[in-house]
């Protein structure tokens, strides 16, 4: 007699498979780095807005006595769009794998795969904000200029501020302490010192062992000078990040900066049934965006 299906094939596989998929995404995520650079936050909206404001001036002025208080109106800036992406990729196992006995295997190191493979892409569009830093082509703050710059502007005085050096450079005691000092001296957007405080090198791995020798050195290093370290003292940590494209980039960041990164929705792995084939199709998504609105906070030493 013919056989009879009682039951859709991947209604048999999904809850195995569903828990290998989210035992080996946990297991990832144990050394996840986007969220050691980036403000990591949810969002339950198709796209989330950020607006510029500069509002009172930033210090005030002296009254005499018996005078009247001056007013300001505050100074409306430029809004910052981030709008989800959606990501996904799948796989199928055909009725024959099921059969067979082949699926325990195929199906396993599939579902594994697509969970490094969901738990990578989140790392790597996350770094794509470092790696393209100087460039205006896929990302740009409230300005309109790139991450990093020679001449933001400042929104209620006017003038520029750089937040790089003209002459990007390799990473170095006297460099490092150049973006330390930007850092600290950054306006706020009423022009006044924001009060930001150097908190993060990021670098790749192939910086290391220089980042280590910069800021644990009681003495200054690659000196036979026994000068004191200033940049010991500083409460400077580093972070190696790797994926970031450049084994020369290098990168400082604030207390308090503006990397964002927003998950409209974390990781959903599904499946269903090829009617036509009878293959049992598995599939992850995923929904968030990246990027910054801000430039304050960052500071590039090289790329």
């Amino acid at each position: 007699m013919p056989t009879t299906r009682t039951s859709n094939l991947s209604a048999l596989l999904y809850p195995g498979l569903n828990k290998v998929f989210f035992n080996e995404y946990k297991g990832i995520l144990d050394d996840t780095q986007y969220d050691k650079i980036f403000n990591v936050s949810n969002s339950e909206q198709n796209y989330e807005v950020t607006y510029e404001m500069s509002m009172l001036g930033g210090s005030i002025p002296e009254v005499g006595e018996g005078e009247a208080i001056t007013y300001v109106d505050p100074v409306g800036g430029n809004t910052k769009t981030f709008k989800h992406k959606k990501w996904g990729r799948g796989f199928s196992i055909t009725e024959e794998m099921y059969e067979d006995d082949l699926y325990k295997t195929i199906g396993v190191n599939a579902t594994k795969a697509l969970a490094k493979a969901s738990a990578k892409t989140v790392e790597v569009v996350a770094a794509s904000v470092l790696n393209n830093a100087t460039s205006t082509t896929y990302y740009t703050g409230f300005d309109g200029y790139a991450l990093a710059s020679t001449a933001h502007p400042v929104l209620f005085t006017g003038g520029t501020y750089a937040n790089r050096p003209s002459t990007l450079g390799a990473l170095g005691i006297t460099t490092l302490q150049a973006s330390v000092l930007r850092i600290e001296k950054c306006p706020d957007q009423d022009g006044v010192i924001a009060g930001l405080r150097a908190k993060l090198l990021v670098i790749p791995s192939d910086l290391r062992f220089i980042a280590h020798e910069i800021l644990k050195s009681e003495y200054k290093p690659f000196t036979s000078n026994n000068e004191v370290n200033a940049l010991a003292s500083e409460g400077l940590s580093y972070f190696v990040c790797h994926y970031l494209s450049s084994t020369t980039f290098w990168c400082v960041l604030a207390d308090q900066h503006n990397l964002k990164f927003f998950w409209r929705r974390k990781p959903r792995f599904e499946s269903s049934d090829d009617f036509a084939t009878g293959n049992a199709l598995f599939k992850v998504t995923q929904r968030h965006i990246q990027g910054f609105d801000d430039w304050r906070g960052f500071d590039l030493g090289n790329i």
